[in-house]
This record gives structure tokens, sequence and C-alpha cells, in this order.
């Protein structure tokens, strides 16, 4: 089978850049950003602590790759409900399929999720204005989604867009305190929240 150096050899960097975010990642879920060092990272790992720093300089790099891994997942995820708004879907079926997106993430991968909305106090400026862009640009993404709506007030899109996010993230806390209550019931809170505010707002229009 060969030694623990010799299999470290085989895997490819790619590989192994991954399997250290796979790493980093329940850690974070479970110790946050400041309870997780590089040196944790690395034993969990079964690498070096330079091995580590080879692929990802800093603590704060590392997490930024995490976040981006998982944003980047959410964000391909999103196209769904956008195809049935395009195709004509009622604001219900939309924002149904929007709340099957989110919470299969979450259900699937709740580490991974934690990781994403990490509500940690404890980062440099520079990587809470960077994880603060990340979140902005996925918002952005959900407006661009909810500009298929019949109206052109792009102030309220954008608005009821961050308020969509705010939701879909404080009903997956709830949810992971509460993991007795089925993902149906979760997915069906988040449609009746955002599409009975949107059902009027476009009414008004």
């Amino acid at each position: 089978m060969g030694t623990q150096a010799e299999r470290r050899t085989r895997m490819t960097r790619e590989t192994r850049g991954a399997q250290l975010l796979d790493v980093a990642e329940g850690l974070f879920a479970v110790h946050g950003f400041e309870g997780t060092s590089m040196e944790d990272i690395a034993r969990h790992a079964g690498v070096t602590r330079p091995a580590v720093y080879q692929h990802y300089s800093t603590k704060d790099a590392i997490y930024l790759a995490c976040v981006r891994r998982a944003r980047d997942e959410l964000e391909e995820k999103i196209r769904e409900p956008e195809v049935l708004l395009e195709a004509g879907a009622g604001i219900g079926p939309v924002m149904e399929r929007a709340g099957e997106v989110f919470f299969s993430l979450l259900e699937r991968d709740p580490q991974r999720w934690m990781v994403l909305f990490n509500p940690s106090i404890a980062l440099s400026k520079d990587l809470s204005e960077q994880l603060t862009e990340m979140r902005r640009q996925t918002i952005v993404r959900i407006a661009g989604m909810l500009r298929h709506l019949p109206t052109e007030d792009d102030v309220r899109i954008l608005a009821f867009s961050y308020a969509v996010s705010g939701v879909g993230e404080q009903l997956g806390r709830w949810w992971l305190a509460n993991p007795e209550v089925p993902r149906a019931e979760v997915v069906a809170l988040f449609r009746d929240f955002t599409t009975g505010g949107l059902t009027q707002w476009l009414k008004a229009d």
C-alpha cells in the first residue's frame, strides 16, 4: 500500500487542494474561523503545515476558498428557479423551487452551509470586506433572476433580493436548531414568507 508519504505524492495538486478545502470546511464549521488554525488543517489532512501553505498562503485564503466554492454552487443552482420565471411560472412555484434549492444544500451539507453563512465577528477587516462583497454578488445574482418579473422597479428588485437572502439565511439557522422539522415544511415557510410580500408589491405596480 505504500507509506503515508508515498500516498501523499500520488495526489495531484488539484486533488490535494480540494481535500484541504474539505478538511478546512469541516473544521471551520465545528470550531469557527477563530478556533481553527493552519496547524489543525494540516494535522487533520495528514500533511505538513508547509504543504498547506503551498496551496493557501494564509488562513484567510483557505477560508475564502471554502466560501467561494459554496457560493459558486449556490449561484449555479439559482438558475433553476430562473428557468421557471423565464417560462412564465407564477411567483409561488418559483419561490418554492428557490427554497428547494437553498434548503437542499443545507440538508445535504450542513457544514458547507454553516461556513457559507458564518456569523463570526473575529475576522480581519480585509477578510470581512471580501466576504461582504461575495454576499453582495450573490444578491445581485438573485436580483438578476427577479428582473424577469413584470416590473421595472430596480430599487425594489434589489431590496427584495436582500430580503429573500435574509429570510433564507435566518430560516436556515432556525432549521439547524430544529432539525425535526421536515424540509418540505421549511420550504413552504420560505415560499409563503417571500411570496406574500412580492405578490402585494406586483399588484401595487
